[in-house]
């Protein structure tokens, strides 16, 4: 490892985040210390909050499933920092500030999978150009920075051979449990475009990935044998399979990787909003896709009152569960004329809770009041 260079040891916040979002913060994080002239080290431990910590494989998160991702592991940097032949100031570590993640979380070289979150009201005009950009990052910096475990691709290489390889197979991605932070879709609203691929490629196989058991057997009854799928922890509540108290925690990592690792390799992907299908499209030079929550304009009964809220608005199972999953597309076309109006012109109302905020802040700086 270069000396000339400082090491950051990177050792984010990752709490309630699932692997594909702990994923997309390390490649955010790589990506600062790519501007700042700094040596990534990847440490994912207890002090994070993550759900994927097996003391089984390791006290590093990272490197359970990944290679490096600078030129020393975590323990090699320790051993290093403890080596009392190291000459003074020889190597300079720093680690994160309290204001890095969300500096990092908002920067604009920083890669986005949704634009939804701090992109709420401010959809960009051109919908198509900014996920292209996202994705170059995201390409990008999988190709840098990410080597996957040779364990794990002797399993993707096995299921891939036995089931995908010489068919033309389409990708299917289904969220839901606990989805809350973007229009959700259900599974009668992709009959539709599944239906219309099979028709154009009368020879085609499913690779169904989703963490909701019921959308798996609705897949199945609808499509028969010509759906694949890999055996995965998945959830049958609106309680998300990294968040359930039974099950392996690494392996809930691992599921999730081998399913981006052979979406990745699919010919063409349906999905919905999640991070999953993005990182299958960064692991993947050329993988297209079609978005069905990209379009939506309302789902479910959430509406665009202002930015999403986690207390305010419901999972996606919960909103879904009473429902015949067959026929339950059509309640993702309802919504009153107030939510119309809400969404149709959020820019307006962003531009409010901006200026409300600002006021806020300015009326506190004046005054000398702390925020509570």
């Amino acid at each position: 490892m270069s000396e000339q260079k400082p090491v950051l040891l990177i050792k984010p916040p990752l709490k309630d985040a699932g692997f594909a979002a702990c994923l997309l913060t390390v490649l955010n994080y790589a990506r600062y210390c790519e501007r700042e002239g700094l040596t990534p080290v990847v440490h994912i431990d207890s002090s994070c909050g993550t759900r994927f910590l097996d003391p089984e494989h390791g006290d590093n998160v990272w490197e359970q499933y990944f290679e490096p991702v600078g030129l020393c592991s975590s323990a090699e940097l320790q051993r290093m920092l403890a080596d009392p032949a190291r000459a003074p100031g020889a190597l300079e570590v720093r680690r994160v500030d309290a204001s890095l993640p969300a500096r990092i979380k908002t920067h604009p070289d920083s890669i986005f999978t949704w634009t939804f979150g701090p992109w709420r009201t401010s959809v960009p005009e051109d919908m198509a150009a900014w996920f292209a950009e996202q994705r170059r990052k995201g390409r990008e910096s999988v190709r840098r920075y990410v080597r996957v475990r040779p364990h794990i691709t002797e399993k993707v290489e096995r299921f891939y051979d036995r089931h995908m390889k010489g068919q033309h197979v389409l990708g299917v991605h289904i969220r839901g449990t606990d989805l809350r932070y973007a229009p959700p879709v259900s599974p009668a609203e992709y009959f539709e475009p599944i239906e219309r691929y099979i028709e154009g490629h009368s020879r085609a196989r499913i690779f169904l990935a989703t963490d909701q058991v019921q959308y798996l057997e609705l897949i199945k009854r609808r499509y028969g044998s010509i759906v694949q799928h890999y055996d995965c922890l998945r959830s049958s509540t609106s309680t998300a399979p990294f968040n359930m108290k039974t099950g392996s925690a690494y392996r809930k990592g691992e599921d999730v990787l081998v399913d981006i690792l052979l979406l990745s390799r699919c010919a063409f992907l349906i999905r919905g909003a999640s991070n999953i299908p993005e990182m299958a499209i960064y692991f993947s030079e050329n993988l297209e896709s079609k978005d069905l929550s990209v379009d939506k304009r309302f789902a479910f009964g959430q509406d665009y009152l202002g930015r999403w809220n986690p207390l305010a608005t419901h999972a996606a199972w919960e909103m879904i569960k009473n429902t015949n999953l067959e026929q339950v597309s059509k309640h993702a076309a309802s919504q009153n004329q107030l939510q119309k109006l809400a969404y149709e012109s959020r820019r307006v109302w962003a531009t409010v809770i901006r200026n409300q905020r600002q006021f806020r802040r300015s009326l506190r700086r004046f005054f000398g009041i702390q925020k509570s």
